[in-house]
């Protein structure tokens, strides 16, 4: 029996008050055999005054497109697509303003390879409401079937390209079918006006806010995702632990950070989809020195401790391809003045080491975002390659000079995008879209033999 028929909820008492999930469902951290669910529930079904006009003057209560939470409970149902096997549902768990509303819990024992619908249940003073979402499981390490996987950042609500549904790329992304989605850091602006966030009641609205967004809310009801941050969506830009901005702190940023995604208990991670891909998501903001502390072997983005289960875990690998997606560049080129990452000076010592670690490894690439272009570069010691995502919407990008692009670098296009990855067997295509899908670079890459 279906989910739709299993799950009966209680009918709607006249005149109560509207309850949802405007904010949708979010499935992360998908493995064969797991993942986590998230929702939020909501006082409303889709975002109030919705509307782009903006007084300095305005509260927190009369901002355009509010969410509000609710009080109540939640629960997810969840099984295989068509009834073929046992649907599970999970406890009911209270939740309030102490947690924006938010819930997330994790769910084992899944299928490989398996396509899986999932139905949020709120309930709260006799009222109900549900919210359907599906997702797959990746399938088993020895699996050799094809891969498609999509890759964005730098995604800034006041520059969405469309005003009332939001970023076109989520729009343009589902229609690939990808198999997961990876959201590379910069994943809203808590330093960028209409408001600055800084405070932990601001930088809430502007998450319940974007994906409330139907683009964004539609895509993440089908789409497994995993998400990176950055220094935006942290607190401010090129951050460090221990800074503030304004009354928020960094342990407030990050702690509304694991509150708003779905997200495991260590920041950094890799995932298997099926023989032929393998993924590294390592972490650039928390264990990161500061970037005015003069460059040498101590100065570190990663930490001795992800280092040691980077190498390990990348020399251990038999994937065919091993994408490492970083929110911030490795190779670059970046921008002169910047100093906040691998290609930059100011790490050049770490940047060396990593370059060099990565180009050792078969099969190894580059995938990073923050940088506000597309573009694919060849380092040109190590031969390490890197593809550049580029930013949500066109009316995002910029920052960048045609006239620093290097020899070493085939392809610069400072306009929005995404990036999508396809792997069938040996063979791996890398290909940079417009807004609408169009693809406007390709690479085709074959594997490396030999370790």
């Amino acid at each position: 029996m279906g989910l739709s028929l299993l799950l009966v909820l209680a009918p709607a008492v006249q005149h109560a008050p509207v309850l949802g999930f405007a904010d949708g469902v979010k499935v992360g951290e998908v493995t064969s055999t797991s993942a986590i669910l998230w929702a939020r529930l909501t006082a409303v079904e889709e975002a109030l005054d919705q509307v782009d006009e903006w007084e300095e003057s305005l509260t927190l209560d009369g901002y355009p497109w509010r969410v509000p939470g609710a009080a109540g409970e939640m629960r997810f149902a969840y099984g295989p697509v068509g009834g073929d096997g046992e649907t599970q549902v999970t406890e009911w768990v209270s939740v309030d303003a102490r947690s924006d509303s938010c819930h997330q819990v994790p769910i084992e024992g899944l299928v490989p390879g398996t396509a899986y619908e999932v139905v949020a249940e709120g309930r709260s003073g006799g009222t109900s409401c549900r919210f359907e979402a599906s997702f797959a499981t990746a399938p088993a390490a020895e699996s050799g079937g094809a891969v498609t996987f999509v890759i964005s950042t730098c995604q800034d609500f006041q520059r969405r390209d469309d005003r009332a549904r939001g970023h076109r790329i989520y729009r343009s992304m589902l229609a690939l079918e990808p198999d997961f989605f990876v959201q590379t850091g910069d994943t809203l602006y808590y330093d960028k006006p209409k408001p600055f966030a800084k405070d932990v009641a601001t930088a809430r609205y502007k998450w319940n806010r974007l994906y409330a967004l139907p683009n964004l809310r539609d895509f993440h009801a089908r789409v497994p995702s995993y998400w990176m941050h950055d220094d935006h969506d942290v607190l401010r830009n090129d951050c460090w632990p221990g800074q503030v901005y304004g009354e928020l702190t960094w342990d407030q940023g990050l702690s509304i950070w694991r509150e708003q995604v779905p997200m495991g208990p260590l920041p950094y991670r890799s995932f298997r989809w099926g023989r032929h891909v393998q993924v590294w998501l390592p972490e650039g903001r928390e264990y990161r020195s500061p970037n005015r502390m003069e460059d040498g072997p101590g100065k570190s983005i990663l930490g001795e401790e992800q280092w040691r289960w980077l190498e390990r875990s990348l020399r251990e690998s038999d994937a065919t391809f091993k994408l490492y997606v970083s929110a911030t560049p490795v190779v670059g080129p970046d921008r002169k003045h910047k100093n906040d990452n691998h290609a930059n000076e100011g790490f050049r010592t770490e940047g060396d080491r990593l370059r060099a670690l990565l180009s050792s490894i078969p099969g190894a690439v580059v995938i990073n975002g923050d940088r506000h272009w597309q573009y694919h570069s060849i380092d040109p010691a190590t031969g390490l390659r890197e593809f550049g995502c580029g930013p949500a919407s066109d009316a995002h990008a910029g920052g960048f000079k045609r006239s620093l692009k290097e020899e070493w670098q085939p392809f610069l296009r400072i306009k929005g995008g995404f990036l999508s990855v396809a792997v069938s067997g040996e063979r791996a295509f890398l290909r940079h879209h417009d807004v609408d899908g169009a693809v406007v670079h390709e690479v085709k890459m074959e594997a490396r033999t030999g370790r």
